[in-house]
């Protein structure tokens, strides 16, 4: 029995924790304002654009702390700096739950994009990294794909809670469950492998596949002048910014099947549930392609699901039923931002340096967008 422990590598607890953070405070802050809107509106009798600029005040805070996350979590205790803004996400999440007016939302936007520049986009993969040399777009793609999963999951539990309990019952109820799940994982498994004392997943190993070259391609590292000086480093970031316009249109097919294709509020969901799906499946099979067959075929993988599934889209014009399809085709390409992209990054930069280049382009990104 102590043989077994000692085969499995602490990379996976941090997996573990990874999908735990995911499953807790990922999915209910993803959930957040959805389903909240309209019972907000009425009670508070505010404007929607009032409610929704919370989610810009969330992205603004997020993407101006992207590139301190990115130095604390790699040079501080990296399990209290991402349990510490777990705990401030949860507050932030409760709070909404007692607001009386609307102005009130902006506060916790702030507190939850703080926060999740520590515990999101950019932390999941620099942590990943630190702890993997091989098999990183593998749990990469786990972990983004079981995101979506618990994003769906809080969508549903929030309408049935909203329904049956009133907003703010809801939210404190989400809160407590994202606490319950994620804070105490994040403070006994997250560690650093300086801090374990151990080498990262696949550091000096070899295998007779893609991954070989993969493992060989993190060993380079370029420093940010380096890598800001290199051409193909520009190519691939305008390649990151295309992904991710194309993986953001998808989130509109609910509203396109209702207004565009005149269809039922339950026929639009229907197509929001295949996005989803697609997109959760996405998740692993982009990864374990970049693990197999490298990052060209990830990027190629995007680009004939993407252009495929907006092509096809164009049918239901004619019958709506193509829309099903058609979006789910689409979905099989939603985690190029989000998997794809910073296994593209690090291919490109190595590991070395990663950490403080990727959360500089996704800085720029976000604010962009």
């Amino acid at each position: 029995m102590r043989k077994e422990k000692i085969k499995m590598h602490y990379a996976w607890k941090i997996v573990i924790a990874c999908i735990l953070m995911k499953l807790g405070t990922g999915g209910a802050c993803a959930a957040a304002v959805g389903n909240f809107i309209t019972p907000i509106v009425q009670d508070l009798g505010c404007k929607v654009s009032q409610l929704t600029m919370f989610t810009s005040i969330q992205a603004i805070s997020m993407a101006l702390l992207y590139t301190t996350a990115a130095r604390l979590i790699t040079t501080k205790r990296v399990g209290l700096v991402i349990g510490v803004s777990s705990v401030l996400e949860v507050i932030g999440l409760a709070l909404m739950g007692t607001y009386q007016t609307v102005q009130m939302f902006y506060f916790s936007g702030a507190m939850i994009g703080i926060a999740q520049a520590f515990t999101g986009f950019v932390s999941i993969p620099i942590l990943l990294n630190m702890w993997f040399r091989k098999k990183n777009g593998t749990v990469l793609g786990i972990v983004t794909a079981v995101g979506t999963a618990a994003t769906i999951l809080y969508t549903l539990l929030s309408a049935k809670l909203i329904t049956d309990l009133g907003w703010r019952n809801a939210y404190f109820i989400m809160a407590a469950m994202s606490a319950i799940i994620t804070i105490p994982a994040v403070f006994a498994l997250i560690r650093s492998p300086k801090e374990m004392g151990c080498e990262p997943y696949g550091a000096g190993e070899k295998e007779d596949t893609q991954e070989e070259v993969s493992v060989a391609t993190v060993t380079h590292s370029l420093t940010k002048k380096q890598a800001f000086q290199l051409p193909l480093l520009y190519i691939a970031w305008t390649a990151c910014v295309l992904y991710s316009y194309a993986c953001g249109v998808s989130g509109y097919a609910t509203n396109f099947a209702t207004i565009e294709l005149k269809q039922s509020i339950n026929f639009g969901a229907a197509v929001g549930v295949f996005s989803n799906l697609g997109g959760t499946l996405s998740s692993v099979i982009v990864g374990k392609i970049n693990d197999r067959r490298g990052v060209k075929a990830g990027l190629l993988w995007g680009g004939i699901t993407t252009a495929l599934g907006y092509l096809t889209m164009f049918l239901s014009f004619q019958n709506p039923i193509f829309v099903y399809p058609a979006i789910f085709i689409v979905g099989l390409g939603n985690s190029m931002y989000m998997v794809q992209c910073p296994l593209l990054a690090r291919n490109i930069v190595g590991s070395g340096h990663y950490s403080e280049i990727w959360s500089l382009m996704m800085m720029v990104n976000s604010l962009i967008g």
